[in-house]
């Protein structure tokens, strides 16, 4: 398996076990680190240059998650 892959897996193992009403959209490796897109609805979220080591570490991934969810509820969709 690839490594964006095991990213995308990791990625969507962490939103079903928390629970997560949005969805992981995009994730592609570009030459400032990743860009990954979530979805909720008609509203994306994006982050770009996001380092490899957010997939790798559990906490850190579980920060970047906690901050998207925060930011879809400035839009109103949670």
């Amino acid at each position: 398996m690839s490594r964006d892959k095991d990213f995308r897996q990791k990625i969507e193992t962490a939103l079903a076990r928390r629970k997560e009403a949005f969805a992981l959209g995009h994730l592609a490796w570009t030459a400032d680190g990743y860009t990954v897109k979530f979805r909720q609805g008609i509203v994306d979220i994006v982050r770009t240059a996001v380092d490899d080591g957010v997939f790798k570490d559990d906490a850190r991934l579980d920060t970047m998650l906690d901050r998207i969810r925060g930011d879809f509820r400035v839009f109103g969709c949670l």
